[in-house]
């Protein structure tokens, strides 16, 4: 694909992923905790990342409540190389939650982006049995998937 235009919105059972854009610029600052000219400034430059394909970020609300609760995807991707960062950022989600958005992201990079390394270099939220489960090991401060 030349573009990322058609990788949105995706849903899971109980999310929807979708571009920043399509949510309330307000919700967006409260979730990453920046005032508005801050997110307005990185959410533009999210979408310039993504329409360049050297990221891919989508906002994640719950779909049942139409409540924005992370966002997450990849960065610096390096798509002739196929590997990339992957991020996931947001509320503190339940164990199953978690591993329903971290093997989202994981299928996603494998399946349509091609890649065969990730790396995951902030792991805060996410619990560690989550990523092992989604195929992720440790490797110094940092968690690493290889296909």
């Amino acid at each position: 694909m030349s573009s990322f235009e058609g990788y949105h919105p995706l849903l899971t059972p109980l999310f929807r992923f979708d571009w920043l854009t399509q949510f309330n610029l307000k919700n967006v600052a409260d979730l990453t905790g920046n005032d508005l000219g801050v997110t307005a400034d990185w959410v533009n430059t999210t979408m310039h990342d993504t329409m360049n394909r050297t990221a891919l970020t989508w906002g994640i609300e719950r779909r049942r409540v139409h409540k924005l609760v992370a966002w997450g995807g990849f960065s610096e991707l390096n798509l002739t190389k196929h590997t990339g960062q992957i991020g996931f950022a947001g509320k503190r989600l339940p164990a199953s939650e978690q591993q329903e958005i971290v093997d989202r992201l994981v299928h996603f990079g494998h399946e349509e982006l091609q890649l065969t390394e990730l790396t995951l270099t902030d792991a805060g939220k996410l619990d560690p049995a989550v990523l092992a489960a989604a195929g992720f090991q440790p490797h110094a401060d940092t968690w690493r998937w290889r296909a």
